[in-house]
């Protein structure tokens, strides 16, 4: 065989493998995308079953605000207040987030950024919340589990719009 010729083939098995690299990376974005979308949706319509349902049994809540660190199951008693008023439409819940760095390989992720939290009340009243935030995620049985939440610390609407 010609060097030429191999040296073809060569190049074309480079490309292909880069193409299915790259085409793997959208693959596992796009699922934890559907991770966080789901946690969104839970939030918006106070479903607290499938909120929780986004966390690994074992997760951790690492919270930088009041510098404690316990057992996510310890977080949800104080959350489930915010999921049964939303149920109930006592508020509007929603939260958002925007990555500053997203660190993954085929069945781990890491992801840094800032969430914005906020709930209206039935007079009207928003209370934003934005927060510094790492996650730490694993796949299992071909479903991402948040295995870890750093609140890091609150930060502003400024900070978040420049992100």
């Amino acid at each position: 065989m010609k060097l030429g010729v191999k040296m073809r083939r060569i190049c074309l098995l480079i490309v292909l493998l880069f193409i299915q690299f790259i085409y793997a990376q959208d693959i596992i974005i796009n699922e934890l995308d559907e991770a966080w979308k789901k946690l969104e949706n839970t939030v918006s319509t106070g479903d607290f079953r499938s909120f929780k349902s986004v966390y690994h049994q074992d997760a951790v809540l690492v919270n930088g605000i009041t510098k404690n660190s316990y057992p996510i199951k310890n977080a949800f008693e104080g959350w489930e207040k915010g999921f049964i008023d939303t149920k109930s439409e006592e508020i509007i819940a929603n939260i958002d987030v925007k990555f500053s760095e997203r660190l993954f390989d085929e069945f781990t992720a890491h992801e840094t950024g800032i969430f914005h939290y906020y709930t209206i009340n039935k007079n009207g009243d928003k209370n934003d919340t934005y927060v510094h935030f790492e996650s730490l995620w694993v796949k299992k049985n071909n479903k991402w589990k948040m295995i870890m939440e750093y609140q890091k610390s609150r930060t502003t609407e400024a900070e978040w719009n420049t992100l």
